[in-house]
C-alpha cells in the first residue's frame, strides 16, 4: 500500500491510497484530510466522512502538489484508521451484555498488551 500526499490549490493537505493516475485526473483510496490544530499539533479528518464511497477522483486542476508521504503523514494516517476501529469496536459493545461487554473488552486489552512476533 503506498501512501501518497496531495497538495489541493485550495490549500488541504490530504494522504491516502494511491490508486493511479489516469489522464486529467487522481484517483485517491481512504483519503484523510491532515489539519494543524494550535495546541494539539496535527490530527487527521476523513475526508469522505458522510459518504459510502471509499475513493475519489480529483481533477489535475485542482492538485497543486503530489507526492510520496512522508513518515509523519503515514503514521498520523495509521494513527487515525487505528482509532477509527477502536470506536467502531466500542460501538458494538453497546449491544451486548455486561458479561459479554466485559469479556470483550478483557480481550480487546489483552490483544493491546501481547508481544507480537
Amino acid at each position: 500500500m503506498e501512501l501518497i500526499h496531495i497538495k489541493l490549490k485550495n490549500g488541504q493537505d490530504l494522504i491516502g491510497v494511491d490508486l493511479g493516475n489516469t489522464v486529467g485526473c487522481c484517483n485517491i483510496e481512504n483519503p484523510v484530510q491532515l489539519k494543524i490544530h494550535p495546541t494539539e499539533g496535527f490530527y487527521a479528518q476523513s475526508w469522505l466522512l458522510f459518504s459510502k464511497e471509499k475513493s475519489v477522483i480529483i481533477d489535475d486542476k485542482d492538485i497543486l502538489m503530489i507526492g510520496e508521504a512522508n513518515q509523519r503523514a503515514i503514521d498520523c494516517y495509521n494513527s487515525f484508521f487505528e482509532d477509527v476501529k477502536e470506536r467502531q469496536f466500542l460501538d458494538e459493545l453497546e449491544n451486548e451484555s455486561e458479561e459479554d461487554m466485559e469479556a470483550s473488552l478483557r480481550a480487546y486489552i489483552d490483544s493491546k498488551e501481547a508481544t507480537k512476533h
